[in-house]
Formats: structure tokens, sequence, C-alpha cells
């Protein structure tokens, strides 16, 4: 994501952002700075969230029809029993039935403006269901959903690459959903057309230029 120059070792260029690089950059200029221009970031050794990527990872197969059964059997009896409460919702049925659906879809937009000729946004869908006139984004929470949903940055990126990914759609017809896997709690955010989300985008990416 970094292109350095190797004369100075100056930071020439830094043109790829996501999501979770831009959640860093608004609580922390330095420790952004740190972590994807310095590579000087040691990531600790997160129980939690390795439970949360191995959710996911169930996810992805259950959701695409696969067999998941020697998976299920390798997993201790508290994490099937709350396999099984999952496959209940509402939302995870509807998204396993559906025939127009795409999961773990990666997306790259590319940007241009004033502060920075070119940069790109990048990340992944956990899911999206298109439905008749709409596109619905789907990103599973192994815990919380965002306690300002419409505010957090995810919502924003999200939602902007959305608006640009599925352009023959309206825009107003395009959502994003956070579901809390632990709490069975769902919020769904539509885009807004007044919100400004490329202003807010390039207003934080400015913080590092």
């Amino acid at each position: 994501m970094t292109n350095l120059n190797p004369k100075n070792k100056q930071l020439s260029v830094f043109d790829t952002f996501s999501a979770n690089s831009l959640k860093l950059l608004e609580k922390d200029v330095e420790e952004f700075k740190l972590k994807y221009i310095e590579n000087l970031y040691f990531a600790p050794d997160n129980k939690k969230a390795k439970a949360g990527q191995n959710l996911h990872n169930f996810l992805c197969f259950y959701l695409k029809n696969f067999d998941t059964s020697k998976i299920e059997t390798s997993l201790a009896q508290k994490d099937r029993e709350f396999i099984e409460k999952i496959k209940e919702f509402d939302e995870i049925q509807s998204l396993k039935q559906a025939d127009k659906k795409y999961i773990e879809q990666p997306f790259l937009i590319k940007c241009t403006t004033d502060i920075m000729p070119v940069f790109y946004l990048t990340g992944r869908f956990d899911a999206v269901l298109i439905k008749e006139d709409k596109v619905q984004i789907y990103d599973w929470k192994t815990l919380n959903i965002p306690k300002d949903p419409e505010n957090d940055i995810q919502t924003i990126v999200y939602l902007y690459c959305a608006s640009k990914l599925y352009k023959s759609y309206e825009t107003q017809n395009i959502s994003i959903t956070y579901i809390s896997l632990t709490k069975n709690e769902s919020i769904e955010i539509k885009y807004n057309n007044t919100y400004g989300y490329f202003e807010k985008i390039t207003s934080l990416i400015s913080k590092i230029l």
C-alpha cells in the first residue's frame, strides 16, 4: 500500500485505503502512519479476532450452499450450538435461499480528487443480496454493531463504494445491514443522497497530506 522513494525513504505515494485503515486514521494519525506507512505495527495474538474470522469463513461456505458438516463436527460443542442458532436468523436464511447473491465480494474503487489525483478504496463485502431493484450489503459482527452506524467510517466507505460498483441501481435503493451474530440484532442504513460520503472520506484522507 506504500510506495517509498528508495534514496531517501520518504513517503511518495500512499494511495490505497480500506475502511479499517481509515478507522485507524480517524482515531490516531500517528498510529496510522506507524502501521501503514512505516510498517512498525505488531499485531496482538487476539483469540477473539481469530474466532470471528473462523465464523466468517463458516458463513462463507454455508451461504454458498457447500456441505459444512465436516467443519461443524470438528468444532467444540458450544461452537456447534452457536452456529445452529445463527442458522435460524431470518437474514441468514434469506441469503442462503436467494438466487442473486454474492458472498465475500471484493471491491477496488478508483477515486480522483483535488487533494490527491488518484487513490483507491478497497475492501470486501461479507455478502451482497440483489433483489429486484435493491442492493443490500451485509456485514457480520461477532459481538456489537456500530454504536453510531450512520456515521461509522465503514458505513461511509461501503455505501460510497457500493454506489460506484452497482451504478445501474438507484442510490436510494442501496443499503448496508449490520448483523450481530452473538446478539441476533441487526440494523439497516440506507444510502442518503445528501450525506456527502465522498467528502467525508477525502476530508479524513487529508489528515495525512
